[in-house]
């Protein structure tokens, strides 16, 4: 069994427990609406549930109520459950979160659709996949997202100062549904990128999302790297806008059948 990259370990992905992450995590930015009218696309005539995995603060699982299909929301953090239930639409009745690691958790199939937004980097891919292709059902999907924004005047000044602070030294980036099929665990039907799509936030919370991260959580940064990570971000940022942040969000969405290798 050949193992994931030392970045994507548990000592890293741990970090997702910190309650800071959990306040951060609500400045990240949101999925583009167009993520929603490819995810229904994806559905057959009458579906019956979806599962959301990693589903963190239920970036994903709180839009897809307007389905009006009962989703199983699954997330090992306590306390990003916990921001998910309190932000807008995370008490409807049709999401059943669930705390616990997605290879182990009592779950409710067989789903129409199974979403993993930014997450399967995180897991082990030996048992989930597997698992997944017992979950889904006969024409469900499971659905790989993945959020990124079109370069910014800075982001070639934001990468260097993302390697110095970083807390994992380990991470290397991969192409994950490339490792899934090469690993024999996945089979592409086929991708889509969203259009560009703005969001608009101000300095300060563009800032702050970067604490929602990983790699940022100020738990293990400490508050004297976090001060200046800040600072030096800011100092990039209000060279070009002293208010808002203009990101042209695009959505990688990845859809096909996992496999039993």
């Amino acid at each position: 069994m050949m193992k994931r990259p030392a970045g994507f370990g548990q000592q890293y992905a741990s970090a997702f427990q910190e309650s800071s992450v959990a306040d951060a995590y609500a400045f990240r930015p949101p999925y583009p609406p167009a993520v929603f009218d490819v995810l229904t696309r994806r559905l057959p005539a009458t579906p019956q549930r979806l599962l959301d995995v990693g589903c963190g603060t239920g970036a994903l699982t709180r839009p897809l109520t307007a389905l009006a299909i009962p989703i199983d929301a699954i997330d090992i953090s306590p306390v990003m459950i916990a921001r998910g239930k309190d932000l807008p639409n995370g008490s409807n009745p049709l999401i059943h979160w669930l705390v616990g690691a997605v290879e182990t958790t009592t779950c409710t199939p067989p789903y129409d659709l199974i979403t993993a937004g930014e997450c399967l980097h995180w897991m082990e891919w030996e048992v989930i996949l597997p698992r997944f292709a017992t979950l889904l059902a006969p024409e469900g999907y499971l659905v790989i997202l993945d959020l990124d924004h079109q370069p910014m005047p800075w982001s070639a000044d934001l990468g260097r100062l993302i390697q110095r602070y970083s807390t994992n030294q380990d991470y290397q980036a991969i192409d994950l549904v490339a490792e899934l099929e090469h690993r024999q665990l996945f089979r592409v039907k086929d991708r889509v990128a969203t259009q560009p799509w703005i969001f608009r936030q101000s300095v300060d919370a563009y800032i702050e999302s970067f604490h929602g991260r990983a790699s940022f959580a100020r738990e293990r940064m400490g508050a004297t790297d976090a001060s200046a990570f800040d600072q030096h971000l800011r100092q990039l940022v209000t060279a070009h806008t002293q208010t808002l942040v203009d990101l042209p969000l695009v959505a990688h969405i990845v859809w096909g059948r996992p496999l039993v290798p």
